[in-house]
């Protein structure tokens, strides 16, 4: 036997065995090859016998089979016979139905005449009875009609006497009734005038007592005030001893003024009815605001007078000016140092010197009920809803703020020795609100400049103002009461016109229906009377067509007794013809179902037949095969063995031989391998897609052997310019994208082997919207 080359005998029996595998570095065969130092005679043998075991086996099972076959062929032949004889008896049987069937067909289509015939006959004379009624029924219901006119005629001329002089009465009552509503309407025109001038009388009236009210108010709240005994502050005398030079203890000084500070009460307490509410802190009244003032005042100059400071802080118009300007112009800006820019912008509009005004202020928390965070163009911002807050935490904020410059060693000249205007500010910033000292040097101050001082009023003179006050309330109560009575009056005066007036214009259009009912009652005689003519009128012709009537269903009875007569004797003649044909049908039914039995166990029979001829071919088939698997262990044997046999003395020549075949054989595998591999990547779906702010988020299942996944978009539907993202989970979210701007988004799955990377095809392309 010729000696071939191991890898050209192994590629050989791949070939002979028919394998449905990919030829790649990975075959079992090719595996067998790289692996032939290892493999052993004795496991080759092993599948030899392995392999010709299983053509045994199938060879066995296909004889069986082949002689399963030809028993059926037999008994398919036996029944195929049967079937034939069947049939011939059936043919016959059928034959010999004809001629019955034929005289049956003649006597009931004989039958079938007869009895249209009958029936034509009946439905002429049922047709003329029913005319004849029915005429009978129209001549008396004519002459009941006439009858009946005649009598509604003698009523209805009674009945119209009545409905007239009835109507007569009512046009009567409706015309005295709307003269009497022309003089009530006119009087409701007088009416509705004073009406008008006594309500814009206690409208006005209401007005001056609500603005006397308000002054009453305002006026008990200044006393209020200006009686409070909580406006100072008394210093602890280690304080005034450090303040005045005496004592260098500064710690104690300190100490002291807290517990000072810890035991204060406030001249505007919780639940006070001064203690006046707000939404907004920066929007204090003229009069809260003026109290604001004055007590930052009392407090800082009970704080000099102790401490022995000539210097004075005066409340002027001009300052009082300054803080609204300050609050306005905080408020409106937008800028990181607001108070400095307030500042600089109230000094601008009112001509101070910027540098001649300082402010120190403190910052106390409002009630914030709510609060939200927005992201605009990469900023931040908070939005926040307010509870209110009350005129005692404004002024706690104040004293926090004198104290505050106090308890400083370096401040608290702040306090004890400034000289110049000043004013209390307060306004908001976020979930803050800030009380604001503000202090004017009176140098360089404009002409213009109002320094004219505001004094707090003395107690005598607001207990003055509130006695007036008090007596201009009480005087527009009683004018309020004196309009109050005179609208009244007035208002029940017209509410009794306008009833009167209602209450008429409702009778006299009871009467107009009245009236409008009573002419729609009204009978018209002369269409009875014409009605009674044409109904007499037609009573001659519908007592002919009654005699005509009559005479036809004479006619019509006769003819139909003939046609029963000759239906009878078709009858019995049908009978005798449909007895003769049951007869041989019973016949040839037997026959039939004779028939029908031989076709089913011939059906069977071809059954069984093709069945065992479909194992026969698989059989053939499978031994096939597993001739081809033997053959190929076969040749892996015989190579393990050559191996063998092959003796050290050729080694130099076989190793070139070897390598020049290997070559060869590696690119035919090469080769092979480069046309066979085809990898298949399993692909995925989106389950999900949705879009988020500037964003969407794409979920899909995992896919089966797969190294990751890529997911691609673009606002284009034909995914132009369409970005990449890859991923290895089964969920990704891309940002960064346009606001409120719809994507085309697509998925594939990939799969890497051997450094390369294949891939599944892109999906369908799905729309998500961002917001």
């Amino acid at each position: 036997m010729k000696k071939i080359s191991k890898n050209v005998l192994l590629v050989s029996s791949v070939g002979l065995a028919g394998s449905a595998f990919a030829v790649t570095n990975t075959h079992p065969v090719f595996a067998a090859n790289n692996a032939s130092k290892k493999t052993t005679v004795a496991n080759d043998q092993a599948k030899v016998k392995s392999a010709q075991k299983s053509v045994d086996q199938t060879q066995s099972k296909l004889t069986q089979v082949q002689n399963e076959l030809n028993t059926a062929n037999k008994d398919l032949a036996q029944k195929e016979t049967e079937l034939a004889n069947a049939k011939s008896t059936a043919e016959a049987a059928n034959s010999k139905v004809a001629a019955p069937n034929k005289s049956n067909d003649e006597a009931q289509s004989a039958l079938k005449q007869a009895q249209a015939a009958t029936d034509s006959a009946n439905s002429d004379y049922q047709n003329a009875v029913k005319d004849s009624t029915d005429k009978q029924k129209d001549l008396t219901d004519s002459q009941n009609k006439v009858t009946n006119l005649e009598k509604q005629l003698t009523d209805g001329e009674k009945n119209n006497n009545d409905i007239k002089q009835s109507v007569t009465e009512k046009n009567n009552k409706i015309s005295d009734n709307q003269k009497t509503l022309s003089g009530l309407q006119q009087e409701k025109s007088e009416s509705d005038a004073k009406l008008a001038s006594a309500q814009s009388d206690l409208a006005e009236m209401k007005q001056k007592a609500d603005s006397a009210s308000q002054a009453l108010q305002t006026a008990k709240k200044d006393l209020s005030s200006a009686t409070s005994t909580n406006e100072s502050l008394t210093l602890p005398q280690s304080y005034i001893d450090y303040v005045t030079g005496k004592s260098t203890d500064w710690d104690t000084a300190k100490k002291d003024l807290q517990d000072v500070v810890n035991n204060h009460t406030y001249p505007f307490t919780d639940g006070d009815e001064n203690d006046t509410v707000y939404d907004d802190p920066a929007a204090l009244s003229e009069s809260d605001q003026k109290r604001l003032d004055f007590y930052v005042k009392s407090l800082i100059d009970s704080v000099k007078s102790q401490v022995g400071s000539t210097s004075k802080l005066t409340i002027t118009d001009g300052s009082l000016e300054f803080a609204k300007r300050y609050t306005q112009e905080y408020q409106n800006s937008n800028y990181v140092f607001r108070k400095y820019n307030a500042i600089k912008s109230a000094s601008s509009i009112m001509g101070l010197n910027e540098y001649a005004v300082t402010g120190y202020d403190i910052a106390a928390n409002r009630q914030v009920t709510s609060r939200s965070i927005s992201i605009i163009n990469g900023y931040i911002y908070n939005s926040y809803e307010f509870g209110t807050t009350k005129m005692s935490e404004i002024a706690k904020a104040a004293f926090d703020l004198v104290t505050q410059e106090l308890a400083n060693p370096t401040d608290y000249n702040n306090i004890i020795n400034n000289n110049g205007y000043f004013s209390v500010a307060v306004t908001t910033q976020d979930d803050k609100f800030y009380v604001c000292l503000l202090t004017i040097k009176p140098a360089n101050v404009p002409s213009h400049f109002n320094t004219n001082e505001v004094v707090k009023p003395s107690q005598d003179e607001l207990a003055t103002a509130v006695q007036k006050s008090q007596a201009d309330s009480d005087q527009a109560n009683k004018d309020i009461e004196s309009a109050q009575s005179t609208f009244d009056q007035a208002q029940a005066q017209n509410q009794k016109i306008g009833q009167e007036i209602s209450d008429l214009q409702k009778k006299i259009s009871d009467d107009q229906s009245s009236v409008a009912s009573l002419l729609k009652q009204l009978t018209d005689t002369a269409k009875l009377q014409s009605q009674i003519k044409e109904t007499k009128d037609s009573l001659p012709a519908k007592q002919a067509a009654l005699q005509a009537a009559n005479e036809k269903v004479q006619t019509t009875q006769s003819k139909l007794n003939d046609c029963k007569t000759a239906l009878a004797a078709a009858q019995k003649e049908a009978a005798n013809t449909q007895s003769n044909l049951d007869k041989v049908k019973a016949d040839a039914s037997s026959a039939q179902q004779k028939l029908q039995t031989a076709q089913k166990a011939y059906d069977e029979a071809k059954k069984k037949q093709e069945k065992m001829t479909a194992s026969v071919a698989s059989l053939t088939k499978k031994l096939a095969y597993e001739k081809k698997q033997l053959a190929h262990a076969k040749a892996v044997l015989a190579l393990a063995q050559s191996k063998k046999a092959t003796t050290k003395k050729k080694s130099t020549k076989k190793a070139t031989t070897k390598k020049t075949t290997k070559k060869a054989t590696k690119k035919k595998v090469a080769k092979k391998v480069k046309k066979a591999k085809k990898v298949v990547v399993a692909s995925s779906k989106f389950t999900s897609l949705k879009g988020s702010k500037k964003a969407f988020v794409g979920k899909w299942k995992k896919a089966k052997s797969v190294s990751g996944y890529q997911v691609r978009y673009s606002t284009a539907s034909s995914m132009k310019k369409a970005k990449t993202k890859s991923t290895k989970a089964t969920k990704l979210k891309v940002s960064g994208l346009k606001s409120k701007k719809k994507y085309y988004v697509q998925l594939r799955s990939y799969r890497k082997l051997s450094g390369k990377t294949y891939y599944s095809a892109w999906t369908k392309a799905k729309t998500v919207k961002n917001r």
